[in-house]
C-alpha cells in the first residue's frame, strides 16, 4: 500500500503547527509564572474602588469609581466599572495598561474607551502597599479643565477607604499638588 505524498506533507505541517501552538502555550505559561514569583507572588487581580482628586470647571472634587483590575504576570488592565458619582460633568469610563515592578509599583497610561468621545487621557503612578491592600499614587494627563491636570490617588477594597485614605494624602501633603486648569 502506498501513502499518499500530499497526505504526508498535511499530516506533517498540521503536527508543526500543534508543536508550535503548545510551545507557545507552555512559554507564555512558564514566563508568566517567572513574572509573579519577580513580584514576590502578589496578584492584585479583582474588584477594588478608586478614588481620586481632580477639578471641574475649577471646583476641586474627589471622584470614586469601581476599578476592575486584570493582572497576567507583571501586566496590568484597569478599568472603571461606573463613572463617578460625584462628578456627572467630568466623569467618564476609561481603561489603564500598566506594569507591576517588584510587587511594589505600577506605572502606566490611562485613555476614555472610544464609546465616551472624550479626550482625556494621561499617566498614572502607585505604590502598593500589600499588607494593606492599599495603592497611593499620582495621575497627570488632560482633563475636564485642560490639558495638565493632575491630582492624588488612592485604591482600597471599598470605597469609603479608597476616599478615606486619599483624604488623608491630601491633608499630609496639602501644596504638593496643584490642580492646573484652565479656570484659574
Amino acid at each position: 500500500m502506498s501513502v499518499n505524498p500530499w497526505l504526508t506533507l498535511f499530516f506533517g505541517v498540521a503536527m508543526g503547527w500543534l508543536i508550535d501552538f503548545l510551545a507557545k502555550i507552555i512559554i507564555g505559561y512558564l514566563r508568566e509564572r517567572k513574572e509573579v514569583k519577580d513580584n514576590d507572588y502578589i496578584d492584585i487581580s479583582g474588584e477594588w474602588f478608586a478614588a481620586w482628586q481632580t477639578s471641574v470647571n475649577g471646583i476641586v472634587l474627589l471622584n470614586t469609581e469601581s476599578i476592575l483590575i486584570k493582572q497576567q504576570g507583571k501586566s496590568i488592565i484597569m478599568e472603571n466599572r461606573e463613572r463617578a458619582p460625584e462628578n456627572p460633568d467630568g466623569g467618564y469610563l476609561w481603561k489603564s495598561k500598566m506594569q507591576f515592578y517588584q510587587g511594589r509599583n505600577l506605572m502606566g497610561w490611562y485613555f476614555p474607551l472610544k464609546s465616551e468621545n472624550n479626550s482625556s487621557k494621561g499617566i498614572m503612578y502607585m505604590s502598593y502597599f500589600s499588607p494593606q491592600k492599599l495603592f497611593y499614587g499620582k495621575w497627570v494627563g488632560s482633563g475636564y479643565d485642560g490639558e495638565l491636570s493632575g491630582g492624588f490617588m488612592a485604591i482600597a477594597k471599598t470605597r469609603e477607604s479608597a476616599k478615606e485614605k486619599l483624604k488623608i494624602v491630601i491633608a499630609k501633603h496639602p501644596n504638593s499638588v496643584n490642580i492646573i486648569s484652565y479656570h484659574i
